[in-house]
């Protein structure tokens, strides 16, 4: 903990110590001896310029003290940071040289393992080479037999759908003949429906007419058969009016025959209109009947043209499944064939990874079996960089130990230093916000 404290009492870097020295004033030493022959009154001395030649001495000895303080600081700030330094390098060359003494004592390892399991190895890689080759062979045979099975079936499948588009077009354009047929009666069925409808529309119109036309001449007739009562009982009180006169009782008797004449050409006409309106209701009926024949055979068209295309594409759909079932299986048989084949590739990649493999571990074994020389050097060198490492961890030992001792040495020196650094920043700090007050 004391270390940690110490090493985080180190605010200034080397530029501030370098300011710091340049405001170092110069060894009191001599100036204080000067000082003291110069300055010190005889003892006893009251006079006022004794006093203030002992104040002088005085502030110049405390000037020194300071200055000999702040150098002391700075030089164990420098020694601290200079014994850092030496104690992190070391600790670096003993990591290198670790890092390298493992790395080089596990290939050792290893060479002596593979060196003492040679014949083994050489048996096993070899044993292991063979089987491997074996197998990129069977695989490579498997893919050669598959893909030339798949390209005779691809051949067969590209034939068979040939023949197959050949026997289904008969099939096809019976049935798209026979679809149009049934298309055609369909819209001749909506052609006939629409008849009907206007043929029932020409009956209620003519039927409304006979009711309209019928009516008007009854009340024509009604209108007349009045007049008529009118102008006839008009003529029977003359007749009975002895004071009548003659000239009105003539002319009452000739309307009474104009009226007479006008109600028989009423009942004529009642009798017209109910003729010539029956007929034409009549007729409308006629021609009702006639497009409802039309509609009752051009639906019976279309229910035969309907069976008769469903007939037809019921066959084409049959046969048209039949083909597309037999080239299934032709493409299933394809698609079989290329997972075949890219299991085969799979199964030969494997082997030839395995091959390569083995081939590596035969080719490591044959070359540490053949330079024992180099295994023997390692163990040498191993035991050089041994001797190394103990040397360097006693050396870092060495170095942990006196920065260790130089921070507890210099902690006072360096605390000091601290806070006069810390002053005087307060102290320009304070001055500058006067100045600026001002």
């Amino acid at each position: 903990m004391a270390d940690e404290r110490d090493a985080a009492e180190e605010p200034l870097d080397e530029g501030a110590e370098v300011e710091a020295a340049r405001e170092e004033p110069q060894d009191p030493g001599e100036d204080e001896g000067e000082a003291a022959a110069q300055d010190s009154p005889a003892e006893g001395d009251a006079h006022p310029e004794g006093l203030e030649h002992r104040a002088i001495s005085a502030a110049r000895g405390a000037a020194s003290a300071t200055a000999t303080t702040l150098k002391g600081g700075l030089a164990a700030m420098r020694d601290v940071r200079e014994a850092s330094r030496q104690h992190a390098g070391a600790q670096k060359r003993v990591r290198s040289l670790t890092e390298a003494l493992d790395e080089d004592r596990r290939t050792l390892a290893h060479r002596q393992e593979v060196e003492g399991r040679y014949e083994q190895i050489v048996s096993q890689q070899t044993d292991a080479s063979r089987q491997a080759s074996q197998d990129m062979a069977d695989a490579q045979a498997t893919v050669e037999r598959l893909d030339g099975e798949q390209t005779a079936l691809e051949d067969r499948l590209s034939k068979m759908r040939a023949a197959h588009e050949q026997e289904l077009r008969p099939y096809r354009r019976v049935m798209e003949t026979s679809r149009g047929r049934a298309s055609d009666a369909s819209q001749t069925v909506a052609e006939a429906k629409r008849a009907v409808k206007g043929a029932e529309a020409q009956v209620k119109d003519a039927t409304d007419a006979r009711s309209q036309g019928i009516a008007q001449a009854n009340r024509a007739l009604d209108n007349s058969q009045e007049r008529l009562r009118r102008v006839q009982d008009d003529l029977r009180r003359a007749q009975a009016d002895p004071g009548a006169k003659a000239d009105a009782v003539a002319q009452l008797q000739r309307e009474n025959v104009a009226e007479l004449a006008h109600v028989e050409a009423a009942r004529a006409e009642v009798a017209n209109t109910t003729r010539q309106t029956q007929e034409a209701v009549e007729k409308a009926q006629m021609h009702l009947w006639t497009q409802r024949q039309s509609l009752e055979t051009a639906q019976a068209d279309a229910e035969a043209a309907k069976r008769d295309y469903e007939g037809h594409k019921a066959e084409y759909d049959r046969r048209a499944a039949e083909a597309a079932s037999q080239e299934k299986e032709l493409a299933d048989a394809i698609a079989e064939r290329k997972a075949g084949i890219e299991s085969a590739k799979a199964t030969h990649d494997e082997a030839a990874d395995a091959y390569d493999e083995a081939q590596g571990l035969l080719s490591e074994a044959e070359a540490i079996h053949a330079t024992p020389e180099e295994t023997r050097r390692l163990a040498t060198s191993i035991a050089e960089q041994q001797a190394a490492l103990a040397f360097a961890q006693s050396e870092l030992d060495s170095l942990a130990d006196s920065e260790r001792a130089l921070r507890q040495h210099t902690r006072t020196q360096r605390y000091i230093l601290t806070a006069v650094a810390i002053l005087l920043a307060a102290l320009i700090v304070l001055l500058a916000a006067t100045v600026l007050g001002h």
